[in-house]
């Protein structure tokens, strides 16, 4: 039996330093989203990801994207904050769910333009200029919109003499975003967190509910519903945030890919967006739901309404860019 030959630690050095080694990039940054990528638009955006992360000007600044998690790393309503401090680098998601600490993210429900159109009229700086006093966030693009709410009802709704929904008793699923707006038309509010809708509507807890156009389908409750009120109202808030001291840490090179990145993928995540709604209309229609109308002039003023409802939360909040954002996110 020969014996085994010892290596000393010189020669195993040596080895590894022949071994094939993968470089590191040079800067890293963690997202979190609001929601699992289970969602349509978290699955949207992590492909977003993987296309910068290929891409020769990731490569050439030696950047990269990774994607840490969802609620499951920080609750969705507590993520803004957490990416002020710094707990982790990019967020993705829903600006509605910040008013409290941003209540300037309203001005994007009451707005009727796009994010394309933002760029065009300064909105997007603005909103920037914002977030990085009030948030320690530069928002890098507003990713998601063109897809409107409703109001989803199990019976075919009332028209007043104005020929708009008569709500009275009606009891609609809600969160505080959606009551101001749903008690102009006399609704009964009932506060039921999204995955509890499917329940609330079967076992008759509530008759309808206020819920975008994109969604039904998945939670499976477009069963329960006969009529959804058009047209739509307001539109997606998603934006991309990342921590304000990690941007300014950023070379001009790293900033400059991120920024183009965003920039580029906005009119492509509008016409997914938009695609995708179109999509679900025809699953909802073959379930049975229908579309209610109304006349021409009614249905100005329903949309009218929605978009006051915003500009009026933002005003009571003593906003010093309300004339500002006005000018740059027109509600008409």
């Amino acid at each position: 039996m020969k014996p085994r030959k010892i290596l000393g630690r010189s020669a195993i050095v040596a080895m590894l330093a022949m071994l094939p080694l993968t470089p590191a990039v040079a800067e890293t940054l963690r997202l979190v989203t609001n929601w699992s990528t289970s969602s349509y638009s978290v699955a949207r955006t992590l492909q977003f990801v993987e296309d910068f992360n290929a891409s020769e000007a990731a490569k050439a600044a030696d950047i990269e994207i990774v994607h840490l998690g969802g609620p499951e790393v920080t609750p969705a309503t507590e993520q803004l904050t957490a990416l002020s401090n710094g707990v982790f680098d990019m967020l993705f998601g829903a600006a509605g769910y910040y008013v409290g600490t941003v209540p300037e993210s309203r001005a994007l429900y009451g707005t009727a333009i796009t994010p394309m159109q933002a760029r065009e009229t300064g909105a997007t700086e603005l909103l920037n200029t914002i977030y990085e006093d009030k948030a320690n966030a530069h928002v890098l693009g507003w990713v998601a919109a063109g897809v409107g709410y409703h109001i989803w009802l199990r019976d075919e709704p009332k028209l007043d003499e104005n020929g708009l929904p008569v709500l009275d008793n009606v009891k609609i699923r809600s969160s505080g975003f959606y009551n101001a707006w749903l008690g102009k038309y006399g609704a009964t509010t009932v506060t039921v967190p999204a995955p509890d809708i499917y329940n609330a509507l079967e076992r008759g807890v509530v008759d309808g509910a206020a819920w975008p156009g994109l969604g039904i389908t998945d939670y499976g409750w477009e069963k329960f519903v006969g009529y959804r009120i058009d047209p739509p109202v307001w539109q997606f808030d998603n934006l991309i945030w990342v921590n304000k001291d990690k941007w300014m840490s950023l070379t001009d090179a790293q900033r400059a890919a991120l920024s183009e990145a965003v920039f580029a993928y906005e009119p492509v995540a509008h016409e997914f967006y938009a695609n995708l709604r179109k999509e679900e209309d025809v699953e909802v229609a073959a379930a049975g739901v229908k579309s209610f109308r109304m006349s021409p002039k009614a249905e100005s003023a329903f949309v009218a309404h929605a978009r006051s409802v915003q500009w009026d939360k933002l005003q009571e909040a003593n906003s010093p860019y309300w004339d500002q954002l006005r000018a740059a996110l027109p509600a008409e």
